[in-house]
C-alpha cells in the first residue's frame, strides 16, 4: 500500500513545495522498444545552486529550451499532467493489484476458518506447507523432502521429486512434477517401491481449471474441481463416482486440506500430493 502511494506523494511534495529552479534542456532521446522519453540538462534553483542530469515532464520540443522546474526528492519535475501520467497510472495499478489480492486474501480466510471449524476425527484437517503437513494442533502428520534431480526420462523433459515421509520418517509415497517444453506440467504420485503411481493433469478444455485424477494406463479413478463460486485457491476432489473425497483451501502461503472419512485412502494421497505440487510451483 506504501508503495503504491509513494510516487503520488512524492510528485505532489514537489509540485506543491518542491524548490523552483530554471533548467535549460540539452537533449532528449528514447532507448529501444517502448522505452520512455529521457530528458538531460542543467538547472539553476532560487538559491544559486546548480546541477545536472534528467529532468522529467519533457517532449522533444523543449531540447534547447529554459523551461521552469520544480526540484523535488526525485529531481526536476516539470510541473502538469505529462510528468505525473506514468507515475501516478503505475500506482494506480500497484493500488488495484493490493486491493484485488487484499479481497483473495480475506475470502481465503473465511473458506479456510469453515474448513478447520467442521467437526471430525483428529488428522481429518491438515495444514500443508512446502515442508510438511500438520494438524490444526501442531502435530506433525508428514514431511516433504526434495530429492536429488535426476536424469531426465526423455530429452526435453524437466522432472523434480519429492518424497512424502511419515512422522517415523518412513517413505508415504512420491513426487514427480514432469514438463515438457510445449505441454502443461504433471504430476506423478509413486508408491514407495516406484512401481505403481497415478497420473494428476489438467483436465483440458471440458473442465476449466479441473484437473484429471488416472492410472498410469490412463484409467479414470477421479478430478480435482475448483470448489463452487472459485476460479482458483480452493478444490474438490472426487472419486469416480462423484463422491467428495477431499477439499482444500489456500490461505497464503499455507493450504488447509479436509479429508473426508469417506475418503478411499488412493484420493488422500492424491490430494495431499496435489496440494503439495501447488506449494512447489504446480500450475
Amino acid at each position: 500500500m506504501i508503495g503504491g502511494l509513494f510516487w503520488p506523494a512524492v510528485l505532489t511534495y514537489t509540485f506543491m513545495a518542491g524548490e523552483r529552479a530554471t533548467a535549460q534542456v540539452a537533449e532528449c532521446h528514447r532507448g529501444a522498444g517502448r522505452s520512455p522519453l529521457k530528458c538531460t540538462g542543467t538547472w539553476r534553483t532560487a538559491g544559486g545552486d546548480t546541477d545536472s542530469g534528467e529532468i522529467y515532464g519533457l517532449s522533444r520540443s523543449d531540447v534547447g529550451r529554459t523551461v521552469e522546474v520544480r526540484v523535488g526528492p526525485l529531481g526536476p519535475y516539470v510541473p502538469g499532467l505529462k510528468a505525473a501520467a506514468a507515475p501516478v497510472s503505475l500506482s494506480l495499478v500497484w493500488l488495484a493489484s493490493f486491493s484485488a489480492l487484499t479481497v483473495m486474501q480475506i475470502r481465503a480466510r473465511k473458506r479456510t476458518r469453515r474448513l478447520l471449524a467442521e467437526p471430525g476425527a483428529p488428522g481429518n484437517a491438515l495444514i500443508v506447507t512446502g515442508k510438511d503437513a500438520r494438524t490444526p494442533d501442531g502435530r506433525r502428520s508428514a514431511s516433504v523432502v526434495t530429492l536429488p534431480r535426476p536424469v531426465p526420462a526423455a530429452p526435453g523433459v524437466q522432472t523434480t521429486y519429492w518424497e512424502v515421509r511419515d512422522p517415523a520418517g518412513h517413505p508415504l509415497f512420491r513426487i514427480e512434477k514432469r514438463r515438457a517444453r510445449k505441454s502443461a506440467p504433471e504430476l506423478v504420485v509413486w508408491d514407495p517401491s516406484g512401481v505403481s503411481g497415478h497420473i494428476i493433469r489438467r483436465a483440458g478444455d471440458n473442465s476449466p481449471g479441473g484437473y484429471a485424477l488416472l492410472a498410469l494406463d490412463g484409467t479414470w479413478v477421479g478430478s480435482v474441481e475448483p470448489s463452487p463460486g472459485t476460479k482458483w485457491g480452493a478444490y474438490e476432489f472426487r472419486d469416480d463416482r462423484g463422491v467428495t473425497a477431499a477439499r482444500s483451501a489456500s490461505r497464503m502461503p499455507e493450504w488447509v486440506l479436509r479429508l473426508e472419512p469417506a475418503g478411499s485412502p488412493l484420493l488422500s494421497r492424491l490430494a495431499l500430493a496435489f496440494t503439495i505440487g501447488r506449494l512447489h510451483g504446480y500450475r
